[in-house]
């Protein structure tokens, strides 16, 4: 997963309303950052620039 790439937030058991409204909508990665120890995945879906775990992240379409 790298900068450019298409991503879709994946469905999972536990998530919090947050991440619940997320859930299968579709992105782009903006920016990789490390907040503390965790590393996070900027994307840019619904409007908003938001801070998601590559865990929670499937890549739709790589960019060249």
């Amino acid at each position: 997963m790298k900068i450019g790439d298409l991503v879709r937030v994946k469905d999972s058991v536990g998530y919090n309303s947050y991440m619940q409204n997320l859930v299968g909508h579709i992105g782009i990665v903006l920016n990789e950052k490390w907040k503390g120890n965790d590393f996070w995945i900027e994307v840019h879906i619904l409007g908003k620039s938001r801070p998601i775990v590559p865990a929670d992240l499937e890549v739709v379409n790589e960019s060249r």
